[in-house]
Parts: C-alpha cells; structure tokens; sequence
C-alpha cells in the first residue's frame, strides 16, 4: 500500500493542515493488540481529542472485542481505502459518537512501529483536535460508554500524546 498512498495522505494533509510534526515511536505490545489484526502494513488511523468550547472533551470506552479493556480513547480509528485523514476522522467520529466534526486541526503524525517480540507492524495515526456539532454523544454499536471530561483522566490510552492539545486546544477555547 506504501508508499504511494502514504505520501498521498501525507500530501493532502499538509496541504489542508499545514506541515505538523511527524514523530517517530517504538511500542513493544501484546500479541493481541489491534495492529496485528489486519494484513495491512503500514495501516493508517485517525482520531482525537473532540472538545465542545467549555473546556471538556469526549470520551469513549470500547465494547471487550475492541481490545482496550477499561481505557477511555478518543473517537478514531483505521481509515478506509481512499480515505483521507480528515475524512477518516469525519466518519469515525460519526460511527462511534453520531456526531460531525467541525473546524479540524491537525496536530500531528505519529510514524509507530508495533512489536509483540515476533512480529512488527507499521501504522500512521493523525491527531487532530476538533469541536463536536453537539455536546448529546449517541454511542455507536463499538461504543459502551460516552462521556465528557473537564480534565484528562489517568487511564486515557496514550494519554501523554494529548496533554498540550488539552492544554492548547481545549482549556484556551472555554468561551
């Protein structure tokens, strides 16, 4: 699929959001982790921090079979065939909240590499932060909890990635 479709993506983003950092990481996880559950390599994924101009942002906690145990995440996932990023974005955050997103902001692109000890994968993730169209969250059928959040909570997966987008984003826009 590379590097055709990944210098697309990247292209595009860049000409919508303007260049971001690009940051490179090394996770080592379980064998069960989502990378593993797709032959595509590398895989691309959007998703973050949704907020609502009162300084909270939404969150959501899986179903079991999404592999995230108890964790919150941000609304996002694995884009689709000729999907852009902020396409991508838009139709996650509909599937898994019901809502549209409004003035996106690309902040950045984590280049990550996956490794269970046997194997690797390679994925891209575009973190953006977005105003939701509404503060009411309909959970899709992946989705057992949606909740808005003042701060950020201690069990947020990659919760370090979004504390100066919160900082940033979200608790400068409380108007």
């Amino acid at each position: 699929m590379c590097p055709g479709v990944c210098k697309d993506r990247l292209a595009d983003a860049f000409d919508r959001f303007g260049r971001v950092p690009i940051e490179k990481r090394k996770l080592v996880v379980p064998p069960d982790y989502s990378a593993f559950r797709t032959a595509e390599d590398p895989f691309w994924a959007a998703g973050g921090l949704l907020r609502d101009g009162r300084g909270r942002v939404l969150l959501i906690r899986h179903v079991a079979r999404a592999g995230w145990g108890d964790a919150w995440v941000t609304p996002g996932g694995r884009l689709e065939e000729g999907e852009t990023t902020v396409d991508g974005l838009r139709r996650e955050v509909r599937e898994e909240v019901g809502l549209d997103v409004l003035e996106p902001v690309l902040t950045r692109i984590l280049q990550q590499t996956f490794s269970d000890g046997t194997r690797v994968r390679h994925g891209y993730f575009a973190q953006f932060v977005a105003r939701a169209s509404s503060p009411v969250a309909r959970p899709g059928p992946d989705v057992r909890e949606a909740r808005w959040f003042e701060t950020l909570p201690a069990d947020l997966a990659f919760r370090e990635d979004y504390v100066a987008d919160f900082k940033r984003f979200v608790q400068a826009a409380t108007f």
